[in-house]
């Protein structure tokens, strides 16, 4: 037909539309923009002017920006602010619920540290602007005493004495829980650390932090927000008084969390991330639950290429057959079943590693004279 609607609280009713241009022009007018280039410039420029004028900087996640985007039809961005007694929790702890439950943008200093100042976008118009501003403030603030919570109750347990929580934790159906997956890492971990040649004054620093690698999932604020596992482990650890080595091994054994995501930059984090993922994927292959097409629910194809990419940026030469067979040897998978599952394993690494060396623009046929190796 040839009517339409504005902004469903602040349009005039039904639009009559005499034709594409005149489309545009009502539209705008009933306060809907249509172009999303459009809409994301102005939601980039207004938090950017909104943060200069608190004297901080923006902190524009990119998949935040586009996220926010899509959920307004006319931005306009407004500023809320948060006691700054929060600000002596970790940054993450703060930022976590701002940015994935809130979908705010957080503001730093020049300096880079955190500010108590939040920027969210409204759809509509400034109309009431001081009641959205409350009740954004309002929200977060019951968000951010919940963190606040946690992180104090947490506190209470070193990081260590959490471990024997994991026997309440299953790991996967019909493969144990966390607690015999972290005993598996230990292992693993171990074994691809003398395939390298770690020094002997360096293997405790692995095995240290293998053997706390996943005690922060029994906390209540990873429980609360899953997304901080790891960077609360790293945080407790050292509030635990372990190691610096130590907790930054645990951080960064979850890396690559995502596509283009960094890789671990130590020497432990990169040993022991390499042993979690890969306990991942020939646990979840052994249970058939192998990806297909574009099903990957246990995230395994990320998983495979943060192997192959931290192997290749570290230079390592290491045996996949080998490894593969300890791992196996671990989760119990009985010798039947193990030459198929090593196949269908190195055939998954096998096809990672070709597009590792296919987005390095390699020719196919080097490509496929070296993998015939």
């Amino acid at each position: 037909g040839d009517v339409t609607y504005g902004h469903r609280f602040l349009s005039s009713g039904a639009l009559k539309v005499a034709s594409v241009d005149d489309y545009y022009q009502k539209i705008r007018k009933n306060f809907v923009i249509v172009d999303p280039a459009e809409r994301r410039a102005l939601i980039k420029s207004q938090v950017e002017n909104i943060a200069a004028a608190e004297g901080g900087i923006a902190s524009l996640d990119e998949e935040l920006l586009t996220e926010v985007t899509y959920l307004v039809e006319y931005p306009t961005a407004l500023a809320g602010k948060f006691e700054e007694k929060y600000l002596e929790l970790p940054a993450e702890l703060v930022i976590t619920p701002m940015r994935e439950h809130q979908r705010y943008f957080p503001v730093v200093s020049a300096a880079g540290q955190l500010m108590p100042v939040f920027i969210t976008v409204r759809n509509g118009n400034d109309e009431y602007i001081d009641t959205v501003r409350y009740g954004n403030e309002r929200v977060l603030r019951a968000r951010l005493a919940d963190a606040g919570f946690f992180f104090a109750e947490d506190r209470k347990v070193p990081l260590a004495d959490r471990v024997k929580d994991l026997k309440t934790v299953v790991f996967q159906e019909g493969l144990g829980t966390m607690y015999d997956k972290t005993q598996r890492i230990e292992k693993l971990a171990g074994a691809i650390a003398a395939e390298i040649g770690v020094s002997d004054d360096s293997r405790p620093v692995i095995q240290r932090a293998a053997y706390l690698a996943k005690a922060d999932l029994v906390t209540a604020a990873v429980y609360e927000f899953t997304e901080l596992q790891g960077t609360m482990g790293r945080e407790y650890a050292k509030l635990s008084g372990e190691e610096a080595p130590v907790a930054d091994a645990i951080f960064e054994h979850y890396l690559p969390r995502f596509a283009g995501d960094i890789l671990p930059a130590s020497r432990p984090g990169k040993v022991i991330s390499i042993a979690d993922k890969l306990d991942n994927i020939v646990a979840t292959f052994s249970r058939g639950l192998i990806p297909t097409g574009s099903q990957d629910p246990y995230a395994l194809r990320r998983q495979a290429l943060g192997i192959v990419n931290i192997i290749i940026e570290a230079r390592w030469q290491l045996s996949l057959a080998k490894l593969l067979g300890q791992t196996m040897e671990l989760l119990a998978i009985d010798n039947l079943s193990r030459p198929k599952l090593t196949v269908e394993i190195k055939e998954f690494f096998a096809l990672r590693l070709r597009n590792v060396l296919s987005d390095e623009n390699i020719r196919y046929d080097i490509i496929d004279a070296v993998m015939a190796g």
